[in-house]
């Protein structure tokens, strides 16, 4: 590798992008070259800001990285430490050029003035907007699908990786059904929310959806359709555009060995479940549940692990209001399986009255809970109305974790709701910026600030929690 590109390479590697208290700090860094420059415009717009020029030849134009102004207009020295350089090392740079425009980084609470003595913090105008907060249009009883669109969206691990083309290179030609053309449809809607070039846009999703009917033909027309179940139809479409198992192996119809330990056992399905299916959809979505059937006539206990996309909860009671954990407490409570729901005991051989229980094994990047509102019984054939209280922050999932498992805390970034009744409604969403940290109401085309106090209501129904700690690949 050469010094040049060496030095490209330091450049790109240190570039850290921080948000703290709304506040941006950005390490100083000498751009070297158009690539370097093209690197860090991106890094800045993919993260929702919004960088411009306020030099008199540009006209105060936006910076991209096609201009010309980013090859000739930007000194090297454009992107700042705001606390760690003053007034004297910003004078020593302009006597070396370095300054050649006014430049300003905005973000949705605050701007900083570069290259005019000591960086000074400006508020920033209220026409400047984060990037994310695009609607989308109701082709015809399509809010279901909106809903479920602009919760991913705002989902940071998936934004990343559609915005910056990652999954292109992960697109399964062999054996996918769309050969890449659901995923490649949703990228471009996910990219036209985050547009740069455009603020207050309202996004078309026709295309979208004539791939998505494509995939899963229940789609079909327009008629109102559950939010839920089309997420889990579009997760499995994307995550089958980009499956890494190019040439599927043989299945492996031999049991998993009784004797081994549970954490062997896990581990063995787990991989036997990558053997089929291994993408970076899976990587974010995808978590494993740990089922345990004890036979109460000879203690026999046989464990079994799957993999799952979401926890779908129920809502032990029709009226008042109760806490996500209770709903968590009944999905992993013991239940009794006597009459006609009586197992097969694999040591006694015959059918026997059982316990069942459920364990989360391994804790998902995203934990999607669904809220089961709508009642399969024909007795109460009807929604349940019931406010499910669930935390925004540090939600605890320790008492529901399997043996020796570490314990996951997660924080809630989008909720999808639902208004109306079993046959007649209409879907919006909550959603937490993920790089401004607040939160928007997205009802079709419009969207709204609104008050994390407005984010818990009895009309949620598919809740979105990203696990504590997890950062960007970036």
């Amino acid at each position: 590798m050469s010094t040049k590109n060496s030095n490209d390479h330091k450049h790109i590697k240190e570039f850290r992008l921080l948000h703290l208290d709304d506040q941006l700090a950005l390490q100083q860094h000498f751009i070297g070259n158009m690539s370097t420059k093209n690197l860090i415009w991106r890094q800045l717009t993919n993260k929702g800001f919004m960088v411009l020029t306020s030099s008199p030849k540009l006209n105060r134009n936006r910076v991209s990285p096609s201009s010309s102004a980013v090859a000739t207009n930007i000194g090297p020295s454009a992107v700042l430490n705001s606390n760690s350089l003053g007034r004297k090392s910003v004078e020593r740079e302009r006597r070396n050029n370095t300054f050649d425009d006014e430049v300003y980084v905005r973000s949705p609470n605050i701007g900083y003035r570069l290259g005019a003595g000591s960086p000074t913090t400006v508020n920033a105008p209220s026409t400047v907007k984060t990037l994310g907060l695009n609607g989308l249009k109701n082709i015809g009883n399509t809010c279901f699908m909106n809903s479920v669109i602009q919760c991913l969206s705002n989902t940071k691990l998936l934004l990343e990786y559609l915005r910056e083309d990652a999954y292109m290179r992960d697109i399964n030609q062999t054996n996918s059904s769309m050969k890449g053309a659901l995923i490649k449809a949703f990228a471009e809607v996910i990219k036209e929310l985050w547009a740069e070039d455009s603020c207050d846009r309202v996004v078309n999703t026709v295309s979208l959806k004539n791939q998505i009917q494509r995939f899963a033909s229940r789609f079909m027309g327009y008629a109102q359709q559950d939010a839920q179940e089309f997420l889990r139809y579009l997760l499995e479409g994307l995550h089958e555009d980009v499956n890494q198992v190019k040439e599927k192996p043989k299945s492996i119809h031999v049991d998993i060995d009784d004797k081994l330990n549970d954490a062997d056992k896990s581990s063995e399905s787990w991989n036997r479940y990558l053997r089929m299916d291994n993408s970076r959809i899976v990587d974010i979505f995808v978590g494993q549940l740990k089922s345990t059937l004890k036979c109460t006539f000879c203690g026999h206990c046989s464990v079994t692990f799957d993999p799952f996309w979401d926890l779908s909860l129920p809502i032990p009671t029709r009226t008042g209001q109760l806490r996500l954990s209770q709903c968590l407490e009944y999905f992993t409570r013991e239940e009794t399986l006597d009459g006609d729901e009586k197992p097969t005991c694999s040591k006694c051989k015959e059918r026997r009255k059982c316990t069942k229980s459920f364990a989360i094994q391994r804790f998902p990047k995203i934990l999607v809970i669904h809220l089961k509102r709508f009642s399969p019984t024909e007795r109460f054939r009807g929604k349940l109305n019931v406010t499910v209280d669930f935390p925004l922050e540090a939600l605890d999932m320790s008492k529901y974790a399997a043996e020796s498992v570490s314990s996951s805390r997660y924080n809630l970034y989008a909720v999808s709701n639902h208004s109306g009744t079993t046959y007649s409604g209409h879907y919006t969403a909550y959603c937490r910026h993920p790089y401004s940290l607040t939160w928007h109401e997205y009802n079709d085309s419009r969207v709204n600030a609104v008050s994390p106090r407005s984010v818990v209501s009895s009309e949620a129904y598919v809740l979105f929690y990203e696990q504590d700690g997890q950062r960007s690949h970036l």
